[in-house]
């Protein structure tokens, strides 16, 4: 068991109304002006951006300050924006974008944008941009390109314009094309030794022999076996070109040959899918067989039709030679001809065609008594609705009249339910998180204990059953004399019995006269306050919360 530091938490922000405030006896600084000036006085006076001695240094709205001489123990680590112009006695590995035109006895490993006109003892392994016109006793790694003056005792790195030519010549264009010039003329241009290579080649081909016998040279053979290749070819035919042109410089002329033949019906076995289109009419010479299949074909296709056509007619001649249609007042009787008149038709009106049993003609009346019918079906309780025939008007008759009407008047449907107490509960009962009633005693208890400390020292102010409650909410009042203290004090527990407690909100007419702590033995929390006079009374009023 232990008791946590009474610590006193402030999640959302704290406001203080009063001007002081102090924690364990110090005050609490502000952003207030009085504040701030003793802030600059306990680092040294005013702050300023200005080169001002016995100032804080303050960067200005470009974060900028000035300062006079600046000393570096171990070396220089930065950049410098400005001029260098003090000797720098430590190394200098920041870059200067300014003229250094002081002394540097130590390292230039930055970059040196201006000039150099000091003396570098140490080694120089930055670009300088500038002159270098001061002496450099140590090793130059980096470029120089503006003019060396001074002594360097090694400048391996440096550009050709600080060395002057030696044996290895600089580069020149005028020494380029001398170079140029030179091994064109020692080797000869490159056209004449192409011509003369081959002229070369040639008469080698023509004059070697195979064996060493005339006539059995590489010419001749090669002679031999084109004239084998040609043999008796036509004059049209004996080159490889005139060969392709008359396969139509098809590669795969044997494929295109073997599929066009697969094309075409065979003198036997064959069967045509299509139609045979004759150039010219069929003849007994020439197309005996194909003009009497035709001839054939016509015959009976010709007494087809002609037999179903009469049959059609037969049986249209049978069906509608007795109808007769009205126009007015002619008659018009189809016979075997089987005429029709559609102007006769278009001509008639509703006037010349009898009234069906289903498809009823329009008139008011019915339009009327179809309107009422469907009213007097909707009729509702109060409210009756009927059609009178003398006045061709609808009558609506409400018993109470719907204005003079409210809910008592109306029955209670399936879905729209009046309001009652009952509904209202389950209603709310049935929302999730369930709105359960809740015994405020159930789960919390009001108490309240006084007790008196005739010598200064630790009262039990409140004892509660641990088995009951694990929270605690107090107000803690002590009174001695004519003096008062109130503080506010929250207490819980875990289930290792450890108490985490805080005191707040204290107030006091003359200063502190008690600390609040808690403790627990495993069956009960005891409050306990410590008074700091003797005879003081202590009152305690909270709520335990299981």
């Amino acid at each position: 068991m232990a008791t946590v530091n009474k610590d006193f938490k402030v999640k959302n922000g704290l406001v203080v109304e009063g001007a002081n405030a102090s924690v364990n006896g110090f005050d609490v600084l502000t952003k207030a002006t009085d504040d701030q000036n003793y802030i600059i006085g306990l680092i040294g006076g005013s702050a300023t951006s200005e080169n001002t001695a016995d100032s804080v240094v303050l960067r200005d709205a470009n974060g900028d300050f000035a300062g006079g001489e600046i000393t570096a123990e171990t070396g220089f680590v930065g950049g410098l924006t400005g001029n260098v112009t003090g000797d720098v006695t430590g190394n200098l590995t920041g870059n200067v974008t300014g003229a250094v035109t002081g002394n540097v006895t130590g390292d230039l490993t930055g970059d040196v944008t201006g000039n150099v006109t000091g003396n570098l003892t140490g080694n120089v392994t930055g670009d300088v941009t500038g002159d270098l016109t001061g002496n450099v006793t140590g090793n130059v790694t980096g470029n120089v390109t503006g003019d060396v003056t001074g002594t360097v005792s090694d400048i391996s790195n440096h550009s050709t314009t600080d060395l002057s030519e030696g044996t290895n010549l600089y580069f020149t264009d005028q020494r380029a094309l001398d170079a140029t010039d030179a091994a064109y003329d020692a080797a000869g241009s490159a056209a004449t030794a192409e011509s003369n290579a081959e002229s070369y080649t040639d008469s080698l081909i023509g004059d070697a022999t195979v064996d060493g016998t005339s006539g059995n040279t590489v010419k001749d053979r090669i002679d031999t076996a084109v004239s084998g290749l040609v043999d008796a070819a036509p004059a049209a035919l004996d080159t490889l070109n005139e060969l392709a042109a008359a396969l139509g410089d098809d590669a795969n002329f044997a494929t295109t040959i073997a599929t066009d033949i697969g094309t075409k019906v065979s003198k036997s076995g064959d069967t045509m899918t299509g139609l045979l289109t004759l150039s010219g009419a069929p003849t007994a010479d020439l197309h005996a067989a194909t003009k009497k299949y035709v001839d054939d074909a016509n015959t009976a296709q010709t007494n087809a039709i002609t037999t179903a056509y009469q049959d059609y007619a037969d049986g249209a001649t049978t069906d509608m030679a007795t109808q007769t249609y009205v126009n007015d007042q002619d008659t018009i009787t189809l016979g075997s001809a089987n005429t029709f008149t559609t102007n006769s038709i278009n001509a008639l009106d509703t006037d010349a065609i009898e009234e069906g049993s289903s498809n009823l003609y329009f008139t008011d009346e019915r339009a009327q008594d179809a309107v009422a019918a469907a009213i007097a079906a909707g009729t509702q309780t109060n409210i009756t609705v009927s059609y009178n025939d003398s006045t061709e008007s609808f009558d609506f008759v409400a018993e109470n009249g719907v204005a003079d009407s409210d809910t008592d008047d109306l029955t209670e449907g399936s879905s729209n339910l009046y309001f009652t107490d009952a509904r209202a509960v389950n209603a709310l009962e049935a929302v999730v998180p369930n709105f359960t009633e809740v015994d405020v005693n159930s789960v919390a208890t009001q108490v309240a204990a006084t007790v008196n400390v005739p010598t200064a020292g630790i009262a039990n102010a409140h004892q509660f059953a641990r088995a009951d409650y694990d929270s605690a909410e107090y107000i803690v009042k002590v009174d001695n004399g004519t003096h008062t203290e109130v503080s506010k004090v929250l207490v819980t527990l875990d289930s290792s019995d450890n108490i985490a407690i805080t005191e707040y909100g204290i107030v006091g007419t003359n200063g502190s006269l008690g600390t609040v702590s808690a403790t627990t033995d495993g069956t009960n929390v005891t409050l306990q306050v410590t008074t700091t006079d003797n005879n003081s009374d202590v009152t305690v009023a909270g709520t335990l919360i299981k």
